[in-house]
């Protein structure tokens, strides 16, 4: 600093001890450790103001009720033992209150932060860590070692994996699978008797509900490549690894060995998981029309707290103009997914919808576990669908008492937003796990559409999770074009929704706003900026249309491989070169 003047570097100097005064009135919490931190009980560590002989610090300590354990006498400090019964704040208030101690402190517990586990195949897996083999981005995958850094799982959490069933003996899932314990233990495996009194017995792993019997081995491939990216076992030195190291599986087998189900199977199934009390469903499958039993019984799966993550699935679509089903149903509870590429882009195959589709995930060449004790790359929102609720998964078991709807908005108010998902999917994001982990506010802010309305409000919606409680929600936006300004709202609310609205405006009016949210604690978020105009010809959303024509029976989505994709492709254009020549000959 030098070579600035005298007076200006007083002034400065001035200005930066008021903002660190300001700085450590307004957050404290910037210099805060770790709030509630693991110790040793029934252990200190002291440090005297003025080093005394061993045994006359250990003569004042004992009227403490305090052991000398270890002497670390270069730095002057006791390791000490009391009572585990006292508790510890009292210990450190005691001796911090003496004169003579220059420090009293727990002693602390540390782990190694080992985020990235040892299976041998992890560095294949780019939608958990991105290293760029595979041409992609550093940013395009979930931050999943962010996100172990936090939690890795927890068996407690259930996964019922609704598909082609599950290989249970696979050396990579084998240690996550589900065993009932109404009906393990004791012989109780395959005694012949329904020892749960579920009305299914010997249902120790799951269930067949094709065959209608207690082996629900996969005998496709998909259910169980499904399996391992919910939760392949964590650091265990094989293969891959799931959203989840730990983590418990259950099979429900609808699908058959060709893929297809019958919509009775898929609502036993899902009946079946509301009676456990599964807390999460992962759903890689659709096509079939919609069925008011199939809607019935997700909606059953909602009213019993159930979260139903569904894939949006593979025919390009745009769903929002031709519905995609289970993943259109509009029962609260559920999550529909598309698929990206590790470029951050959505999948060729992926379907997408403005209002209809939720967030994308990782679905193209993804390296999973089949059946056999092997691994293959399969693509679809099959493939995307398991990471959203892998992610879910980890989230229970960092938040237990959390409900599937806070669930849902922290898979949602957690994506990393994208341009390439702009008006695509709800969130216009894709899934990140670390993210959704956050103890700050999590805001997922419902786009408003274009209108030609200049005469009522306009009302603004956002979903609001936080570890906590909000202390205060609002609405900030500015004008621009026919009128100008800014200003900002508070929202109220009701649960997780929150509410605000803006004055009508004049015709060839944009109005830009974001929401800012405020917890109990002190952390703020604000949440994505996001646009939309008063005109008297609203722009029509983007993305494609279709026939939305369905087929009779529920099918597992054909695009669950990068191959099915480019048939598809290949199918369809050639259907489109046929159409000239189709209308030509009947002229003819």
């Amino acid at each position: 600093m030098h070579c600035i003047p005298g007076n200006i570097r007083v002034l400065l100097i001035a200005v930066i001890v008021a903002i660190t005064g300001i700085l450590a009135q307004e957050s404290p919490k910037m210099f805060k450790v770790e709030q509630h931190p693991e110790y040793v009980p029934g252990e200190v560590l002291v440090k005297f103001k003025q080093r005394a002989s061993l045994q006359a610090m250990g003569a004042h300590l004992q009227q403490f009720g305090i052991q000398t354990i270890r002497d670390f006498a270069s730095l002057n400090v006791l390791q000490c033992s009391y009572s585990a019964e006292t508790p510890m704040d009292e210990v450190i208030s005691k001796l911090m209150a003496d004169e003579n101690m220059e420090y009293a402190e727990p002693n602390y517990i540390y782990h190694i932060l080992e985020t990235t586990p040892n299976d041998s195949r992890f560095s294949e897996q780019w939608a958990l860590h991105n290293t760029g083999q595979t041409g992609g981005t550093n940013d395009a995958d979930i931050d999943a070692p962010e996100a172990w850094d936090i939690q890795t799982g927890n068996a407690s959490v259930i996964v019922g994996i609704i598909d082609t069933g599950i290989d249970y003996d696979h050396p990579d899932l084998a240690a996550n699978i589900w065993h009932n314990p109404g009906e393990s233990g004791n012989g109780r495996e395959n005694n012949g008797i329904d020892d749960d009194g579920n009305g299914y017995v010997d249902d120790f792993r799951g269930w067949d509900f094709i065959n209608e019997d207690n082996d629900p081995f996969d005998d496709n491939q998909h259910g169980t490549h499904v399996a391992g990216i919910v939760g392949a076992v964590g650091n265990n030195n094989r293969g891959v690894v799931g959203a989840n190291w730990n983590v418990s599986l259950v099979g429900l087998k609808f699908l058959s060995a060709s893929g297809s189900g019958s919509t009775s199977d898929a609502v036993e199934a899902i009946l079946y998981a509301i009676n456990m009390g599964f807390p999460i469903l992962s759903n890689s499958w659709g096509g079939g029309g919609s069925s008011q039993a199939l809607a019935d019984a997700i909606e059953a799966a909602n009213q019993a707290g159930i979260l139903f993550l569904a894939a949006a699935g593979n025919e390009s679509k745009d769903t929002d103009k031709s519905p995609n089903y289970p993943s259109n149903y509009p029962s609260e509870n559920v999550v529909s997914v598309a698929s990206s590429t590790d470029r951050d882009r959505l999948s060729s195959f992926s379907n997408f919808g403005r209002t209809t589709v939720d967030l994308a995930a990782p679905g193209s060449e993804i390296l999973s576990t089949v059946p056999n004790g092997i691994y293959a790359k399969f693509s679809g929102t099959s493939m995307a669908t398991p990471y959203v609720s892998g992610v879910a998964a980890l989230l229970r078991a960092q938040y237990p008492g959390i409900d599937h709807i806070s669930l849902k908005y922290r898979l949602m108010g957690g994506v990393d937003p994208k341009n390439a998902f702009v008006d695509k999917m709800v969130t216009e994001g894709r899934l990140n796990a670390a993210k959704s982990l956050s103890t700050n506010p999590l805001i997922t802010t419902i786009k408003h559409p274009h209108t030609s309305n200049t005469n009522t409000p306009y009302t603004i919606t956002a979903y609001v999770v936080d570890d906590q409680s909000i202390s205060s929600a609002k609405l900030f936006y500015t004008l621009s074009g026919s009128a100008t300004g800014s200003d900002s709202v508070t929202m109220s609310n009701t649960n997780l929704k929150y509410t605000a609205a803006i004055p009508a405006q004049p015709l060839e009016t944009t109005i830009t706003y974001f929401v800012k949210v405020r917890d109990n604690q002190g952390n703020e978020t604000q949440g994505r900026t996001l646009t939309f105009q008063v005109t008297a010809t609203p722009p029509p959303p983007p993305g494609g249309g279709g026939c939305g024509c369905a087929a009779a029976a529920i099918t597992i989505n054909t695009g669950n491989q990068q191959s099915d994709a480019m048939v598809t492709l290949g199918l369809n254009a050639l259907l489109f070169l046929a159409i000239p020549f189709f209308f030509r000959k009947r002229r003819k």
